[in-house]
């Protein structure tokens, strides 16, 4: 398998989006503090909105559907781009508490990656 620039780049971005996730997350979703400033949105700050929506899509297991949609589209033959936002979007998922539907989500964009390289890589050369 042969490893290109294109998913090094779009590996970097799959890890740059978890690590952004689990830094907000650690920041203005867990601690107790947030929780309780932001229990009443109609006179909490601004950064209440964005985590009521985190919140809001993790409740509903959207996180989670939304990686499964990525993931199956990844697998039926879309471009690298949705084959990384299906295995970011699943490990994000995972961790906004939706792992069923984002493990498989993440499971099919990562199967669908490495088959897209293997295929590419079993092509006979054009010259």
């Amino acid at each position: 398998m042969t490893v290109t620039k294109r998913d090094v780049l779009a590996a970097l971005a799959v890890l740059a989006s978890i690590g952004l996730m689990v830094l907000y997350r650690n920041l203005q979703v867990e601690p107790r503090e947030m929780g309780a400033l932001c229990l009443d949105l109609s006179k909490a700050p601004f950064a209440c909105q964005p985590r009521a929506v985190l919140l809001w899509l993790q409740h509903w297991q959207l996180w989670g559907a939304g990686a499964l949609v990525l993931g199956v589209w990844a697998f039926i033959g879309a471009p690298l781009a949705v084959r990384a936002g299906a295995v970011a979007l699943g490990v994000i998922a995972v961790l906004n508490f939706n792992a069923t539907w984002g493990m498989i989500g993440a499971a099919l964009g990562a199967w669908a990656w490495v088959e897209a390289n293997a295929r590419r890589a079993a092509a006979p050369a054009r010259g």
